[in-house]
């Protein structure tokens, strides 16, 4: 569909006195009606402009499960927690390491852990109030304590 209006719209916002004799036909009613109908037009035209470049509405959450030598580690158990609803999910990294959670709620906070062979990685925190759409979230396995 063409963005441009067609030109008897155009030629309504003309001026009365206008040297196109076939345009002083048109009453004032009918090019204030052609002038109202031109600016819904354009109204709507931006409109379905504004829609196009609306963003996502979802977070993903990636990143990469490694050690403390900075070695990716396979099959490491990712749990991510939604705060508000409290349910758990829980995933494995891929045996290159890497894990990923998407469609998540943009105004829920989560957290999320990486556990593997009796170690696990800090708990790290994701925000309702970061407005980024992806974040990448890297998670270091500390080996199990004495």
């Amino acid at each position: 569909m063409s963005t441009r209006p067609p030109l008897i719209l155009l030629l309504a916002l003309l001026p009365a006195r206008s040297a196109c004799l076939w345009l002083r036909r048109f009453s004032w009613g009918a090019r204030l009606l052609c002038g109202v109908l031109a600016m819904a037009w354009l109204l709507h035209a931006s409109g379905l402009a504004a829609k196009k470049q609306k963003g996502p509405t979802t977070k993903t959450v990636s990143g990469v499960v490694m050690d403390k030598a900075e070695n990716a580690i396979g099959g490491a158990e990712v749990t991510l927690k939604d705060l508000q609803t409290r349910k758990t999910v829980a995933i494995y990294a891929e045996p290159n390491g890497q894990y990923q959670f998407a469609d998540l709620d943009p105004h829920h906070d989560y957290e999320i852990q990486a556990k593997v062979k009796g170690g696990a990685s800090e708990t790290r925190q994701v925000s309702s109030f970061d407005t980024r759409w992806k974040l990448v979230i890297n998670l270091t396995i500390l080996p199990p304590g004495p």
